[in-house]
């Protein structure tokens, strides 16, 4: 039965994670916050922002810079521990800035699960970039500049 359980876990971890990158598409502020535990903590790499009022000025601070975001989320694993997990996710990310630029990225999440209440939440989620520029890959490879690793 133990087995049931997890494999019942890892597609409710899967699915939180894919709900997270739709919410993103869609720039749904209350559906990706609710991916997330009351105390949250996301990282993309400009410092830590923790728990839901400041994950929603965070999102709302970084959308405002896009006129079109799209996040695909790839590959991934998942290790379920009682009612937390950890789990790591590829990701790549097209954008349209809204002052025209284009971007892509290439990166990874590294995540912290918690059970609640209300199912699988995000406890930490902190990203490593792995490429930004030209999809043909002629950009730098690592994070982008200002950007921690």
């Amino acid at each position: 039965m133990a087995g049931n359980h997890r494999c019942v876990d890892r597609f409710e971890i899967s699915d939180l994670v894919h709900r997270y990158c739709d919410a993103l598409c869609e720039r749904d502020i209350d559906a990706w916050v609710g991916t997330w535990a009351r105390d949250g903590v996301w990282n993309v790499g400009r410092g830590p922002v923790a728990g839901h009022g400041e994950l929603s000025l965070a999102f709302r601070r970084i959308m405002a810079l896009f006129d079109h975001v799209i996040q695909l989320t790839h590959n991934g694993e998942v290790a379920v521990a009682g009612d937390g997990a950890k789990g790591r996710w590829y990701v790549t990310e097209y954008g349209l800035t809204a002052k025209g630029r284009k971007t892509f990225y290439i990166g990874h999440y590294d995540d912290q699960y918690r059970r609640t209440p209300d199912g699988w939440r995000f406890d930490r989620r902190i990203v490593t970039w792995h490429y930004h520029g030209e999809p043909d890959l002629g950009g730098v490879f690592g994070p982008p500049e200002g950007y921690e690793t």
